[in-house]
């Protein structure tokens, strides 16, 4: 949408499409490497930090796919690691 709004041709722009990540504690190759043990939850809400950004710049505020998204939007808006880390652990849990 930030692209649309700055004159750049629909045909050089791409397509954005959500994404899930996921990791298995005890199958993973990634961060079991970090002596922090916060590490993953940190590199996670980034993560999640990184895909509202994505969200803002691409997507319509104005469109469907933006209202559809406001509740899941609001929510990761909220996650700090503190939260992050208490609602997987909680999940781990259950």
């Amino acid at each position: 949408f930030y692209q649309q709004k700055k004159g750049v041709a629909q045909a050089k722009l791409c397509k954005v499409y959500p994404t899930l990540f996921t990791e298995d504690f005890a199958e993973s190759n990634f961060m079991a490497t970090s002596a922090d043990p916060d590490k993953p939850f940190k590199t996670y809400v980034d993560m999640t930090k990184g895909i509202l950004q994505m969200h803002e710049r691409y997507i319509d505020a104005a469109s469907k796919d933006a209202k559809d998204a406001e509740p899941l939007v609001e929510f990761c808006k909220t996650l700090d690691l503190p939260r992050y880390k208490a609602m997987i652990q909680k999940l781990e849990k259950d």
